[in-house]
């Protein structure tokens, strides 16, 4: 059973579940959708980049676990640097005209390193006590409370949003489009945010079943 590879493919659904949410939220706003035509685009390379990077925190975080080490012994500043990697393939590929974007890293280090933190803890609780025949729904059961997953997920969720909204502002636009494009970070965040619990419960409700589960805040 390939594990790890689970693990990255409901990583990927849900990322792609909650962007599809997001931007149907936002799409309320005309007036700054008609502003930056290319958002969508932007967006969609943007998650594709977070998929990209949790792959790598997942794979990295696995290969510890698997060589023996202690999740206290990862060293997040280094699988950190590894993520700058998706980074500049993210902006390699982006072919957006009068746009332009260069990462602050000491903007967004902590919370990046929070994730990979949140991220990594979770593939360790997950793979050490997930038998070979187990299924990911019954692992998670086993090891998690609703209410525990419920806030991992809204955990991991509210980071990237954080994360995300930080990365919007190494956007550098020609003008009239650089205010349009702030106006438009926070909407896209507060969007974000407000779908984020939602997510929570739905991934929550369908290994747990439907009850109400509270999260920590």
């Amino acid at each position: 059973m390939d594990k790890v590879g689970i693990l990255c493919e409901k990583d990927r659904t849900m990322m792609e579940e909650f962007s599809s949410r997001s931007l149907d939220r936002i799409r309320g706003n005309a007036l700054v959708l008609a502003s930056l035509p290319f958002f969508s685009s932007y967006f969609e390379a943007n998650v594709k980049k977070e998929v990209d990077k949790d792959r790598l925190i997942i794979e990295e975080a696995a290969h510890a676990f698997q060589a023996g080490r202690p999740v206290c012994d990862l060293d997040l500043e280094e699988i950190f640097e590894k993520t700058k990697t998706v980074d500049k393939q993210f902006i390699r590929n982006l072919r957006i005209p009068s746009f332009a974007m260069s990462v602050r890293y000491g903007d967004i280090a902590d919370i990046r390193i929070q994730r990979i933190w949140r991220i990594s803890r979770t593939v360790y609780d997950l793979l050490q006590k997930w038998p070979d025949t187990g299924s990911f729904s019954d692992i998670v059961r086993n090891v998690y409370t609703g209410k525990e997953f419920k806030n991992i997920i809204m955990d991991i969720l509210r980071l990237y949003n954080e994360e995300t909204r930080m990365l919007s502002h190494s956007i550098r636009l020609i003008p009239p489009f650089n205010s349009a494009m702030s106006s438009l970070t926070e909407t896209l965040f507060q969007a974000m945010e407000s779908v984020t619990e939602g997510m929570a419960d739905t991934y929550t409700s369908r290994l747990f079943g439907e009850k109400t589960f509270y999260a920590e805040t």
